[in-house]
């Protein structure tokens, strides 16, 4: 997905579609490049994926395949005893989960968007080093990678950096209500026109 249909075409839809405040979202993405500063890991980092097998967990799988890369998404973390090599976030699991992850050695990709200044503001401070990504104009050292939930913006960066498969494990994108459920629907339909289900 090129990043101006993202910005120009799909994200307004969502953003209407679900009432986002994307002036919030850009205050959150200007918020987490002052207050990462010189934690901002550029996203070269990410390129060992190139070319590898990569696994995306969701919150219903179970851990009974081999894997090569593994990425999980949000709070699905807290479901399983297991150090990804990458995790795709916007925070709500909290700062002591990433800052045991990034202990153990996993990449966090931490996600500023309106809804979660405040979280930003408590996590930021907690961590060493960390992705920074956002769903509207990138500004230096804060990436869009395309994807909105957690779940499908996982998808996108391993598809971004050439991963030669991504399979999906433990997704499923109707087990919601309200909101929720209308924004699992924005990721399947990505994910969809992505090509990946």
């Amino acid at each position: 997905m090129h990043l101006d249909y993202w910005l120009k075409e799909l994200y307004p839809k969502i953003a209407k579609d679900l009432g986002l405040d994307v002036e919030r979202d850009r205050f959150a993405t200007k918020l987490i490049a002052k207050l990462g500063g010189d934690k901002l890991l550029p996203a070269e980092v990410l390129k060992f994926m190139e070319g590898r097998e990569v696994t995306v967990l969701g919150p219903f799988g179970v851990l009974d395949f081999e894997w090569d890369v593994l990425i999980t998404a949000g709070k699905s973390v807290l479901n399983y005893d297991v150090v990804p090599d990458v995790h795709v976030t916007d925070g709500e699991e909290g700062w002591r989960v990433l800052k045991d992850l990034e202990d153990k050695g996993t990449i966090i990709v931490l996600h500023a968007h309106g809804d979660n200044v405040e979280l930003l503001k408590e996590i930021v401070p907690k961590l060493e080093r960390f992705v920074a990504t956002t769903q509207v104009e990138p500004i230096d050292r804060v990436y869009n990678f395309c994807g909105f939930t957690d779940g499908d913006r996982a998808v996108m960066i391993a598809k971004h950096f050439k991963a030669k498969s991504i399979r999906l494990v433990g997704f499923d994108f109707e087990k919601a209500e309200g909101r929720k459920l209308k924004k699992l629907r924005w990721a399947r339909h990505i994910l969809k026109m992505e090509g990946i289900i």
